[in-house]
């Protein structure tokens, strides 16, 4: 079959559906993956062919709002957070938030058409693609709306490919439930006035698969589940981190543990500077301590910090994969990716949650599974910093925390597995 994956443009949203891809290649099935080219991530394109997928490039910059465009140095574009926490009450308002961020996001990333009736980027060749290429199904990021829409309009089978928290699952229940009050003042599902004209366009209607697909795949843990009614079918986030040749350094394991400073370099790409990170002070703090530091910092974050102590090696970019089999504790910021490779090599974890999406979720499953500590990104203090990184170096709880993590990955199915599944499921669907 034909398998068409659609993925929001950024590598962090990539480097999640690269096994089950590499799976169903290897299954015998034809796969592609589509994102827009040379927007918010540059390099997501290529990175796609680097991974050994064929990429489909959809809107361009010259097509796409200006907001889009990539983000380096000091700039800072405005990106509000998605993050809320999923199993917090309804009465709590922070999902309305979310919710609004999210409307805006559509027409942001998915613009309306210049003129009248005319092309709307990303989603149009999106669908000029889809209906040449004519998939079996489709495997769709979360965020990439126009997905849905093109399987519909080329009767592939599709599913969402969820590489975190199911927060649109829950957004959506809630708004139903609000829809229904009669207390309420909301008279109409405000994700409706994008979609609207656009399924009016192609004769459809607007339903619970343009935003949850006909089921989904969920690549979380399961104890992270969304409290939402859906049918989700697991897969288990192998973790894939990009490739690069193997350092000398790390041919044999290091002389004294070793730590691993990352903060997202999906994030850095958009962002620019870590926000907040007592970056110099952290490193002068961990000198005096016997262990080896490994920090992803570009050329301009060394500049900023200046010399570094001899028990610090920082570099620009280094695969997980290839540095979490020594390590001893990792220092991050919560992310996906992130998170999913410490799971699978075991390492204990001090998460800072920089919250995008579901980071807090995250923090607080490590800190509850006792795989790891949590230092609070708005009050980080170096000292505080320091002691709960011996800690976790020191106190061989943590490894039987990490152990634990790492069980509840083994129980969901390899993404080979799933395979199986998947083909029976676009057999019913498309």
């Amino acid at each position: 079959m034909r398998v068409l994956f659609t993925i929001f443009p950024a590598t962090a949203h990539l480097y999640p559906v690269v096994p089950l891809a590499w799976a169903l290649q290897s299954a015998g099935h034809e796969v592609v993956v589509a994102s827009h080219a040379g927007v918010v991530d540059p390099g997501v394109i290529a990175n796609i062919s680097a991974a050994g997928l064929t990429a489909v490039p959809l809107g361009t910059p010259e097509e796409l709002p200006d907001a889009l465009g990539p983000h380096t140095g000091d700039s800072k574009p405005d990106r509000p957070s998605l993050g809320f926490d999923a199993h917090e009450p309804e009465e709590t308002g922070t999902w309305r938030t979310a919710r609004a961020i999210l409307t805006g996001m559509f027409r942001l990333h998915y613009p309306e058409p210049k003129e009248a009736g005319g092309r709307r980027p990303v989603l149009d060749n999106l669908i000029d693609f889809a209906q040449a290429w004519r998939p079996d199904l489709v495997l769709w990021d979360p965020l990439m709306f126009p997905a849905p829409i093109a399987a519909r309009v080329t009767g592939a089978a599709h599913a969402r490919l969820l590489w975190g928290t199911d927060n649109i699952g829950v957004i959506h229940e809630r708004t139903k439930r609000e829809l229904a009050d009669p207390a309420s003042e909301l008279t109409e599902h405000p994700w409706l006035g994008w979609f609207g004209p656009i399924l009016e366009r192609y004769g459809l209607e607007f339903d619970d698969e343009m935003l949850l697909g006909q089921w989904s795949l969920d690549l979380t843990q399961s104890r992270m589940r969304a409290p939402a009614d859906l049918t989700y079918v697991p897969v288990r986030r192998v973790p894939y981190t990009g490739a690069a040749s193997l350092p000398d350094w790390l041919h044999g394991r290091p002389e004294r543990p070793r730590a691993v400073l990352s903060l997202g370099v999906s994030r850095r790409k958009i962002f620019g500077k870590y926000s907040g990170f007592p970056m110099r002070e952290f490193f002068e703090s961990v000198a005096s301590l016997d262990i080896e530091v490994v920090a992803t910092l570009n050329s301009e974050q060394l500049d900023a910090v200046g010399t570094l102590p001899d028990n610090v090696r920082a570099l620009p970019y280094v695969p997980l994969n290839q540095v979490l089999p020594t390590t001893s504790a990792i220092i991050h910021h919560g992310g996906g990716g992130t998170f999913a490779s410490a799971v699978a090599f075991q390492v204990p974890q001090l998460v800072m949650p920089l919250v995008m999406w579901d980071e807090m979720v995250t923090a607080r499953y490590v800190a509850r599974m006792g795989a790891g500590l949590v230092a609070d990104p708005d009050a980080l203090d170096v000292t505080g910093l320091h002691k709960q990184l011996v800690q976790l170096l020191e106190d061989p709880s943590f490894r039987l925390g990490a152990r634990r993590l790492y069980d509840e990955m083994l129980a969901a199915p390899a993404p080979k597995d799933v395979v199986p599944l998947l083909e029976r499921l676009t057999a019913e669907r498309r």
